[in-house]
């Protein structure tokens, strides 16, 4: 599995080339890194994409995807 200091490093460099926010969770809805302060309030949704057949998804305004490793 893929340390979480790379994947924040990860999201920060793609933030700055983007101008978005990001955040990576797993399928326990637990935040492995994220960009901006709030993240765990979308535990939920987080939850609710994991258990969907989709690939990805847009749930409340926000985009998710599903990554494999």
């Amino acid at each position: 599995m893929i340390s979480n200091q790379i994947l924040q490093n990860t999201i920060e460099g793609l933030k700055g080339i983007m101008r978005i926010e990001l955040c990576i969770c797993d399928t326990e809805g637990k935040v492995l890194a994220t960009t901006f302060p709030d993240a765990e309030e979308y535990e939920f949704s987080v939850l609710a994409f994991v258990e969907s057949p989709a690939d990805s998804q847009v749930i409340q305004g926000y985009q998710f995807f599903k990554v494999f490793d």
